[in-house]
């Protein structure tokens, strides 16, 4: 599956934070910096969790099992908020 930024949620960056408007939702969120590093990457393309675990992987001091937990909840959350979408990879 590959996940990409719903085209309906406007953001914007502070700092090292993002902050997310939801208009369907009528929602505010707020990202933490490692938060706001996987809205970015997500924004510049969509990308698979597995790319995603790659880049941070390089970018924080952290394990491959910690970091691919913490994605996978955040992905998931963010699905489940309809902030991220995810589609079935074309073969």
């Amino acid at each position: 599956m590959i996940n990409k930024v719903n085209n309906k949620v406007l953001s914007s960056k502070i700092g090292n934070e993002a902050v997310l408007m939801c208009m369907e939702a009528e929602s505010y969120y707020g990202l933490d910096p490692v938060g706001s590093r996987i809205w970015e990457l997500l924004t510049e393309s969509p990308k698979t969790v597995e790319e995603i675990i790659d880049v941070l992987l390089q970018e924080y001091e952290v394990d491959q099992e910690t970091c691919s937990r913490d994605v996978h909840s955040f992905i998931d959350e963010m699905i489940s908020r309809k902030l991220i979408l995810n589609e079935s990879i074309a073969a």
